[in-house]
């Protein structure tokens, strides 16, 4: 297939409108995708404006109304469009930013972008608010609006019937990967650069210091209280060169090293980068396959971002709502539930939880880095999210909150892969081989594998000396659990 057979698979159409080639430009709407080379939605979008003879011009706006708004995602965010700056510039594009604050407010701006637009691209991302944004603004322009999968290797929808599991989906995936990871070069623009005015003032913060950036941030009137996680500056220029330290660092031992926590080199820490797309998975999987690894490691590492990764992105595009406690299978939700009433050990506030301030310290350093870092290691999460089942009066409240604790402190959280471990915690990998108070027929787990691990002892020492923030809970989050009363004493 020629490459732009491959960028047409990837877009879909959300409404019926048709394309009006008498406007000014071709609007490019990037909530996610924070990446300005190896970007099927700026793809998409020059080489429809080639077509019409159209320039393009890519909008990043940044509001401050999100869900979990904070000081972190915000910085995170700001960072990543600073670098998509640079590489636009060198793509002759015309760049627009906006950051809400309350003194500067465009209502209805992306709307308002549409009326001189031909048709507009924009991500296609199941979860968070992208998805209800791209909705509700396809419903309303009077042009169209394409999604575009910018997130996955294979376009989701080449699956369009629901693969429950893993094993089913690997098969139906894996022999479509080559086809994508052709060699890929950037769309360029024939047309002229967009020089007319917009009806928005740039937020010209390319040149921006952190301070700078703060000051910025603070006036957006969102939470300050969860500080930037310093360890994972969102530009560009820092995940690529993470991505090539890890084909020399990580992924040659990622297969047996992975599960320990301590050993500075064990996973790559790319998911923050893949999130927000400032790095896209066919430039990941284009980096293993030409790094000098053993087939094993190389394998591994390649299961884990395609399988796992995708099928998770697969499970979210067939779910209404990805951080839904519905997506649990019934299964587990049937057993959870009957468990219910089972008394727990102890039952911990929001607070103790989000400041980990439990009797368990494996968990309260795996939380330490949720806090502290906006990360957390893969096979802690795995450790962390079962033990909030049995720490809280029941299933579904557990739910809520190991979602809030991802969704608001993690730099990855609002992720189809995150909701999906989450739901791993919660019973989609397996039956337990007996019954358990508590859990049912969902497995447990304990810490003893992670204490044996070389070095985990130190690690765990230096994570709970490290100093941590005091972190503000909205009081719609302290709503109080059913049976908060039956908790036992430790």
């Amino acid at each position: 297939m020629n490459r732009q057979t491959l960028l047409r698979q990837r877009i879909y159409k959300a409404n019926r409108r048709q394309v009006k080639a008498d406007r000014r430009y071709v609007l490019c709407w990037l909530q996610q995708a924070l990446r300005g080379t190896d970007n099927p939605i700026i793809d998409a979008a020059v080489e429809t404006g080639n077509k019409l003879g159209l320039p393009v011009v890519v909008y990043h706006g940044l509001d401050n109304r999100y869900p979990h708004a904070s000081h972190r995602i915000h910085r995170f965010m700001l960072e990543a469009s600073q670098s998509l700056t640079v590489d636009l510039g060198k793509r002759r594009l015309r760049f627009c930013r906006y950051v809400r604050r309350p003194q500067k407010v465009f209502p209805n701006l992306v709307h308002r972008l549409a009326e001189e637009a031909a048709a507009i691209f924009t991500d296609d991302m199941p979860t968070f608010v992208a998805r209800r944004q791209a909705t509700s603004v396809a419903a309303k322009v009077d042009v169209p609006l394409f999604l575009v999968d910018a997130a996955c290797l294979v376009p989701g929808r080449q699956f369009p019937t629901l693969l429950e599991a893993t094993k089913s989906f690997r098969a139906a995936h894996r022999p479509l990967r080559e086809r994508y990871l052709a060699e890929h070069d950037d769309v360029m623009p024939t047309v002229r650069k967009y020089t007319r005015k917009l009806p928005l003032d740039h937020d010209a913060i390319e040149d921006y210091q952190s301070d700078q950036l703060d000051s910025l941030i603070e006036a957006c009137g969102i939470d300050m209280t969860l500080p930037p996680a310093v360890d994972y500056p969102g530009h560009r220029q820092v995940a690529v060169h993470r991505l090539g330290d890890a084909m020399v660092n990580v992924v040659p031992r990622y297969k047996w090293t992975r599960n320990n926590p301590s050993l500075a080199n064990s996973t790559a820490k790319l998911s923050p980068y893949m999130h927000f797309g400032v790095l896209g998975p066919r430039e990941v999987t284009q980096a293993i396959h030409d790094a000098d690894l053993h087939s094993a490691a190389r394998w591994k590492f390649l299961d884990e971002l395609l399988t796992w990764r995708e099928y998770y992105f697969h499970l979210a595009r067939h779910s209404d709502d990805p951080s839904a406690y519905s997506n649990v299978p019934a299964w587990a939700r049937k057993t959870l539930a009957e468990h219910a009433d089972d008394a727990r050990p102890v039952i911990y506030t929001l607070d103790q939880l989000i400041h980990a301030e439990t009797a368990d310290d494996v968990w309260n350093a795996a939380q330490r880095q949720f806090l502290l870092d906006g990360w957390m290691h893969n096979n802690l999460r795995m450790y962390w999210v079962k033990q909030i089942i049995k720490w809280t009066a029941e299933p579904e409240e557990a739910w809520r909150i190991a979602c809030y604790l991802n969704d608001r402190l993690s730099l990855d959280g609002r992720d189809p892969s995150t909701y999906g471990g989450i739901q791993w915690g919660f019973g989609r990998s397996k039956r337990a081989y007996r019954e358990s108070p508590i859990y049912g027929w969902v497995p447990s787990k304990s810490a003893s594998a992670i204490l044996k691990r070389t070095g985990v002892r130190d690690w765990m020492a230096a994570e709970l000396a490290r100093p941590k923030p005091e972190i503000e809970i909205p009081d719609s989050s302290k709503r109080p659990t059913k049976r908060a009363a039956r908790a036992l004493p430790l």
